[in-house]
């Protein structure tokens, strides 16, 4: 077997594969090396050198990443998945540690947190979760309303 018809087979496995990936995850990740390999797999029985045929893939599936993905961005909807921090942003509850160099401590359910808050806060005091940087809660002092 020549060095010709080795790399049009090594060429065509690649962009077999990578369509198999794209239809199996269906999020365009693979899809743009599946056009880099069939631009590669074109250039291959033009008698390029392989080293030639190689980097024809990578700039090609590169320059289809970068032309296409904002495109497909558009349309592909991901879901954002609200953690434990987020669903208690909103929430009233006492700090169970004063307020020292901006850091303190709430409990919610069995749980202690850290949070950020503003000095001067005491224990006991009903705070409002604000929102959450790190693995910290954000809290402020909110008057309660009648």
């Amino acid at each position: 077997m020549d060095n010709v018809t080795l790399m049009i087979i090594i060429w065509a496995a690649i962009v077999a594969v990578a369509f198999l990936l794209e239809f199996l995850m269906y999020n365009f990740v693979s899809s743009w090396f599946a056009v880099g390999g069939l631009a590669a797999l074109i250039s291959a029985p033009l008698g390029l050198f392989w080293p030639w045929q190689i980097f024809i893939f990578f700039v090609v599936s590169f320059l289809f990443l970068l032309g296409m993905r904002p495109f497909v961005k558009r349309f592909i909807k991901t879901e954002t998945v609200a953690t434990n921090l987020d669903a208690n942003v909103g929430m009233m509850v006492k700090l169970i540690k004063d307020c020292a160099n901006g850091v303190a401590e709430i409990e919610i359910g069995d749980i202690n947190w850290k949070v950020i808050c503003p000095d001067g806060l005491k224990t006991g005091e009903e705070v409002e979760i604000t929102g959450a940087k790190g693995n910290k809660y954000i809290v402020e002092k909110k008057e309660k309303q009648v």
